[in-house]
């Protein structure tokens, strides 16, 4: 039995260091591939947060209020992020700035949107940050014989091409049963309507603040002014290019982070809220204080925006406004993982 014991104890001393050796091996290696990868993911993030300052186009117009309210309230550099704001005179100008390299990233309603996505599919929304079924107006001239909305009925309305008061106006007409061939309809720039309905160009134009306002200082008591609740709601989307996101997904995390500060700071701030915002969209403060409560400014990503995507498209090729035939595949158009990483009950969007 003792010759058997040393026999079985020189063959253990034989196989053990070949064990303990590879196994050696094996973690030496495993744990150079984790510090390796570590150390690349750690270099990425450093690279990421120290690449550059994040430019954002901002439309001048209450529903973007939550980039305004945390960009003066300093909300993004408590992030840790550096960013430069772009002021665009509406969102459809903000989003064609983005698409031609001006910005990374912009806010825009749903129609500029939509017009976009039969050219474009470099761009997706990230977040819906403000909303209102109120916000969109008919501005008309009383001494054209103008007093209610079946008097639109063959005269002159303008709007902005493309964008959510064309689609507002759409709505309207419809609403109120005009039929489009019963009116003459142009386009122009935002900021060329109060002048034109001023002049005498035009009789009436469809539009939202702050140019409704300016309109109604330029005609004083001939100005009437039509509204539908409930109509349409228009919602304000955060959109960004494919390659800041795919490039930049930490900094896009903090730039939805800021915003949902933003968003408490509003609900708990109303005042100095009201304050900021006039400042920046030039809206009377006052004006804006009665009109505040129709704006839901919060940050989500909710069904409702596929049905009001999918349904502008429809319109859209439905009048030939757009050369394409076929409604695309919005879900490609929109990206979850950023907002659902950070508040999944926001996220209601069924992938």
């Amino acid at each position: 039995m003792g010759k058997e014991h040393q026999i079985l104890d020189k063959q253990k001393k034989k196989k053990y260091p070949i064990w303990i050796t590879a196994t050696f091996i094996l973690l030496t290696l495993v744990i150079s591939d984790c510090i390796w990868l570590n150390h690349k993911q750690l270099k990425a993030r450093e690279i990421e947060n120290h690449s550059k300052t994040v430019k954002i186009g901002v439309a001048k117009e209450p529903l973007a209020s939550l980039v305004t309210i945390a960009y003066e309230k300093h909300l993004f550099s408590q992030e840790g992020i550096d960013v430069i704001i772009k002021e665009y005179p509406s969102g459809k100008l903000a989003l064609k700035g983005m698409l031609e390299g001006e910005v990374e990233v912009a806010t825009v309603a749903v129609t500029p949107i939509v017009f976009n996505s039969f050219n474009y599919q470099n761009f997706r929304i990230v977040a819906t940050i403000g909303s209102s079924d109120n916000e969109l107006r008919i501005i008309a001239r009383k001494d054209r014989g103008i007093n209610k909305p079946g008097d639109l009925r063959g005269k002159r309305i303008a709007t902005q091409k493309a964008s959510a008061v064309h689609f507002f106006l759409h709505m309207f007409l419809i609403n109120n049963w005009i039929s489009e061939k019963n009116v003459d309809v142009s386009f122009k720039k935002a900021i060329e309507l109060p002048d034109a309905i001023a002049s005498g160009e035009i009789d009436a134009f469809s539009m939202r603040e702050p140019f409704i306002s300016q309109a109604q200082a330029l005609l004083g008591d001939n100005a009437v002014i039509f509204k539908e609740p409930c109509l349409y709601i228009k919602t304000f989307n955060l959109v960004a290019s494919n390659g800041f996101i795919k490039g930049n997904p930490e900094t896009l995390r903090k730039i939805l982070e800021a915003l949902l500060k933003a968003e408490k700071f509003i609900k708990n701030n109303r005042g100095q809220a009201i304050k900021i915002v006039s400042r920046k969209t030039e809206i009377e403060e006052q004006k804006l204080a009665v009109i505040w409560n129709e704006f839901e400014l919060e940050v989500k990503l909710e069904q409702s925006l596929l049905i009001s995507l999918e349904d502008e498209a429809r319109w859209a090729i439905k009048n030939n406004l757009v050369e394409g035939t076929i409604i695309p595949n919005y879900l490609k158009f929109i990206y979850l993982d950023s907002l659902k990483s950070l508040n999944p009950d926001i996220v209601t969007i069924i992938h």
